[in-house]
């Protein structure tokens, strides 16, 4: 028998996990069963959150002992592609300081590029869980409960790191959700300089909500590299990188989305705006792109039309139109069936012959919503209508077939 945070832990623990795997916790909870040399709640804690992140981190979950602290500490892990992402970014590291260990996915990955990685955890529990997780999955990671600001401000100056990377907690006590980096804790922008005094480059995981202008002008100068990162089309999070021993020439943009690998779209900050190029006209025969999410954060609009040959319709639109298929752009792309005036007589003759549409608007005065009860269609099938405004300010409605 072992105790973790407080809780006893055992061999009849880890039979009862491994024979009730994918059971109902709530019924687990309520089911009687006096005498068992361990704690209950704890040992539902493990069936339960094994079942939800059973596809979110399965590697770390093969090993058969990884215990969760607490549900929270579940719900805020980090997809185990997105953490090799960000362990990439540490590849020329040998020494890397982690300000925000929670549940540890993130340093499990880290770990496996670098000499060595001290992560850091406020919460006593989740330190020692932490601390018994490591033991077993990485020796080389050394888990410290303490204040990460107060950890730095007790440094002596000869304490180094070659990169130290942040995930600020983006909740406040009373559960509501922060979005600026000075809101959240700890907060980055206060402690940028002692953090500057004891590494070469910073990394920073942060809410894919924030303003990007006002971020990149509040991180300044030694600001390198800005990652907009997506799963499946939802853009998930933003990484800043930063650069303390060097003044970077300008900033490098990616833009990535993981659906079965990670594709990437990767430019500079600088750049012409979208609307000085021509703009685009859709034709039946032709193609029609829409950029996946991450693109659409970063605004890189007029690097895309450059690296790809297409045209932004309008500035407001974020839908591109070619006459050749280009395989690599990056977001869907569709062959253009029809391009419909939107006026009362062809939504008409459109509902008629439509049954059910995958419906998408785009800088135009209906919602999706408002737009399938006038056509008086259901949601899905094969076709999928794109209702959006030109340049000229004509309202048109395309109806394309996904490639």
């Amino acid at each position: 028998m072992t105790e973790i945070a407080g809780h006893r832990v055992d061999a009849s623990m880890w039979s009862y996990i491994a024979r009730h795997a994918g059971d109902d916790a709530l019924k687990l909870m309520l089911r009687q069963e006096p005498g068992l040399s361990f704690d209950k709640r704890f040992a539902v804690l493990q069936v339960e959150c094994r079942h939800k992140l059973r596809r979110k981190i399965p590697e770390l979950l093969a090993h058969e002992r990884f215990l969760f602290p607490k549900a929270v500490s579940a719900e805020q892990c980090t997809h185990q592609e997105v953490a090799k992402l960000h362990a990439s970014l540490f590849d020329s590291a040998h020494t890397v300081l982690d300000l925000t260990m929670g549940l540890g996915v993130d340093d499990y990955y880290i770990a496996s590029r670098v000499r060595a990685l001290t992560a850091v955890e406020l919460d006593p529990e989740i330190a020692a869980v932490g601390q018994y997780n490591f033991g077993f999955l990485n020796p080389n990671v050394k888990v410290l409960h303490a204040d990460s600001v107060q950890l730095l401000k007790s440094m002596l100056p000869q304490e180094h790191y070659d990169a130290i990377f942040v995930d600020p907690a983006r909740r406040g006590q009373d559960g509501r959700r922060l979005y600026g980096l000075s809101q959240c804790q700890p907060d980055v922008l206060a402690i940028m300089p002692l953090i500057a005094r004891h590494c070469r480059r910073l990394v920073i995981k942060a809410s894919p909500m924030l303003d990007l202008s006002q971020s990149r002008a509040d991180l300044g100068a030694p600001l390198a590299q800005v990652w907009a990162v997506s799963v499946k089309n939802e853009c998930k999070e933003l990484l800043f990188v930063l650069d303390f021993d060097s003044q970077p020439a300008g900033i490098a943009l990616h833009a990535l989305n993981y659906d079965d690998g990670w594709h990437d779209f990767a430019t500079t900050a600088a750049g012409g705006a979208a609307h000085d190029a021509a703009p685009g006209v859709p034709v039946a025969g032709g193609f029609l792109y829409e950029p996946h999410a991450s693109v659409m954060k970063l605004g890189c609009h007029a690097a895309v039309q450059a690296a790809t040959g297409t045209a932004q319709l309008a500035p407001n639109s974020h839908l591109y139109a070619g006459d050749r298929l280009v395989r690599d752009f990056p977001g869907r792309k569709f062959v253009v069936k029809e391009v419909i005036p939107f006026n009362g007589r062809q939504l008409k003759q459109l509902g008629k012959r439509c049954e059910r549409l995958n419906i998408a608007t785009r800088n135009f005065r209906l919602t999706p919503e408002a737009l399938k009860k006038r056509l008086k269609v259901g949601d899905g099938g094969s076709d999928y209508l794109f209702a959006t405004t030109l340049a000229d300010g004509s309202a048109v409605l395309l109806l394309c077939e996904k490639i």
